[in-house]
């Protein structure tokens, strides 16, 4: 299973719901931390990690629709990116939150 790398201010979420016709209709979300309170940064990495043994690479097959997500940041003075694709009926609600409002309460 993959784990979450320590997130720092250089941190930027990116999440986007895939699959079916509204989905290409919806903008993705970008959080960046630097922009975030750090209760804000705990709450958003709670939920990554809660979302960590969700995800699936047989997300998007057949008509499934499912949460993308894309966290970029540095680690050891260079950037990466990790990648988590969650089925949409498999999604915490805080999950739905943050994508719709930008918020994870």
């Amino acid at each position: 299973m993959k784990e979450l790398p320590p997130l720092g201010n250089d941190a930027t979420v990116r999440l986007s719901r895939q699959g079916g016709v509204t989905a290409m209709l919806s903008r993705p979300r970008e959080i960046e931390f630097a922009q975030c309170s750090l209760d804000e940064r705990e709450q958003i990495c709670s939920l990554l990690k809660g979302c960590l043994p969700l995800t699936s690479s047989e997300s998007g097959r057949g008509d499934q629709r499912f949460y993308q997500i894309e966290v970029r940041f540095r680690q050891d003075e260079r950037d990466d990116q990790l990648m988590l694709q969650v089925p949409e009926e498999q999604a915490p609600g805080e999950l739905v939150l943050l994508w719709d409002k930008g918020q994870v309460s």
